[in-house]
Parts: structure tokens; sequence; C-alpha cells
């Protein structure tokens, strides 16, 4: 069974935070990945969103989504 957040987790105030942090990150690293990178800079900047994606999920209800970044999920 995966981790994840209950309902008043989801809803506190600590999270709502996090999460905006963390979607902040997220813009960052995809603008980043999107620049002239080499393959090295380009897979660790992908492991990183796969990262954020992945602690973004705790709080969606359900089983883990994955962090693969997908096309047109970006």
């Amino acid at each position: 069974m995966a981790f994840k957040l209950d309902d008043t987790e989801r809803h506190s105030s600590l999270w709502r935070k996090l999460a905006e942090h963390y979607q902040q990150r997220l813009a960052l690293l995809r603008a980043k990945n999107d620049g002239d990178l080499d393959e090295a800079r380009t897979a660790r900047i992908r492991g990183q969103i796969a990262e954020v994606k992945q602690f973004l999920d705790l709080a969606e209800p359900g089983p883990t989504t994955g962090a693969v970044d997908r096309p047109g999920n970006r």
C-alpha cells in the first residue's frame, strides 16, 4: 500500500504551503529542462521533476500514478 495523505492532512495549511512551493519548483525545473542541456544535465533534471511529482502525488486520492513525465504532461 502506498503512502498517501488523509483528508485532514491534504487540507492542512502546511500541506498547502508545501504544495505551492513544490508547484513553483516543478515549473522552474520544467523551464530548465526546456533549455539546451547536455544529456547528463537533462537526465538529472528529469529525475528531479519525477521526485517533485511523486511528492505532490501524495495528496491525490487512490493509488499513486507514478512520476513518469509523459509528453503533454509537462
